[in-house]
């Protein structure tokens, strides 16, 4: 019966095998992530047949005291724990020639050659037993293309936790920027991102901060900015029309902005009320763009087109149900002309004259006035005729 067994199962294995090879290139299930980056990860760079997959390793600290936390207070409680008892120090080695050989260093590990310069990827979490609790992610000093950045676009919007990232000098590409501002809009707690270091000659940062952008803090320093990509980014920051409500620090120091990406920032900054912090140090700004920026640091009058959005602005935020269209109305089918609501000014003006034309157009009513009039002062003829007569009788008599 054994026999049977072990017969039936290699003949399955064997089938299997055989499929196998009769269908090489077929698809391989798609691959739902977990949120646990490091087995997410792992899996995508595998079946995308990389041949080498970053390794992801937890962010190095500096070492602790024995009994003394981070902070540099001591723990209490562990030092009254009962201590093991110290071990002598074994004897130093010594060569041939009797000489003692120096113990190589605590306070640091050697690695092989060569180890320090491989990619891979440095995480922070809550929980070390738990993989599932990253929160932030550095990657330092390889390039990253865009097959990395796809794997990266699936595995991070599962990470529950994840709110910083931190890709310096990744030699960067437009592309890569753009599959990067799409990604960030899915990741729930996102809220930081430092690309310092990264030259890009599209210059699409501005891509980074669009309407559906999370990122408070963005560092972009030492990124090769020009003019054109200031301008890029001042239009981002706040126009007419629309503006960043998410950015509160930007830093873009060590680029290449002159007085005319200034001027554009400044721009951007006229219709923006959320931006507290902004870092322009080591450009080639002078006097005028830096009196352009500091014309917006104070108080400065709005044009007439600025006033006019603004208002639009307040007053849909303020009655949102203003440009809807009321219930039983005769447009409610129509698709030429979209129904609108009329203001309680216009409804008012509408009912004076209303009236007023309804005096115009009633002309028996003024008669009927003017009749009115003209009996009270008939009467009031007959009455001083009569007390006339009476007074001239009296005299006679």
């Amino acid at each position: 019966m054994g026999k049977k067994l072990e017969k039936g199962l290699k003949e399955k294995n064997a089938s299997a095998v055989s499929q196998d090879e009769e269908n090489p290139n077929k698809t391989p299930e798609p691959y739902s992530c977990t949120g646990n980056f490091q087995a997410d990860f792992t899996e995508l760079c595998r079946r995308n047949s990389m041949t080498y997959i970053p390794p992801i390793i937890p962010r190095a600290r500096p070492p602790t005291v024995m009994g003394h936390t981070e902070s540099g207070k001591p723990d209490k409680g562990k030092g009254k724990a009962p201590q093991a008892p110290v071990e002598p120090d074994p004897d130093p080695e010594q060569d041939l020639d009797g000489e003692g050989i120096e113990a190589p260093p605590k306070t640091f590990t050697i690695k092989e050659k060569f180890e320090y310069f491989k990619p891979s990827v440095q995480v922070e979490m809550e929980n070390f037993d738990k993989p599932d609790t990253v929160t932030e992610i550095y990657i330092r000093g390889w390039k990253i293309v865009e097959p990395i950045m796809e794997i990266f676009k699936q595995c991070w919007p599962k990470m529950a936790k994840l709110h910083t990232i931190n890709l310096w000098n990744c030699g960067l590409s437009g592309e890569v920027i753009t599959i990067l501002a799409s990604t960030i809009t899915e990741i729930p707690e996102m809220r930081n991102l430092v690309l310092d270091g990264n030259t890009v000659v599209e210059e699409n940062w501005h891509e980074l901060m669009g309407e559906e952008s999370p990122i408070q803090n963005l560092s972009l320093r030492h990124c090769g900015i020009t003019d054109k990509g200031a301008e890029q980014i001042g239009q981002a920051l706040g126009s007419t029309k629309r503006c960043n409500t998410k950015l509160i620090s930007l830093n873009l120091s060590g680029n290449r902005i002159t007085d005319v990406g200034a001027e554009h920032i400044a721009l951007g900054l006229r219709m923006n009320r959320n931006l507290m912090s902004l870092s322009l140090a080591s450009n080639f700004i002078g006097d005028k763009g830096a009196s352009k920026i500091a014309e917006i640091l104070s108080r400065f009058p709005l044009t007439h087109e600025e006033v006019v959005e603004r208002r639009k602005h307040f007053s849909e935020k303020d009655f949102p149900e203003r440009n809807k269209s009321p219930p039983g109305s005769r447009r409610d089918g129509s698709k030429d002309r979209p129904a609108s609501v009329r203001s309680q000014s216009h409804m008012d003006k509408d009912k004076k004259g209303s009236k007023a034309s309804a005096k115009k157009k009633d002309p028996k009513g003024k008669d009927a006035k003017e009749e009115e009039k003209h009996d009270k002062t008939k009467k009031k003829e007959k009455e001083d005729k009569t007390l006339t007569k009476k007074e001239s009788r009296g005299t006679k008599g």
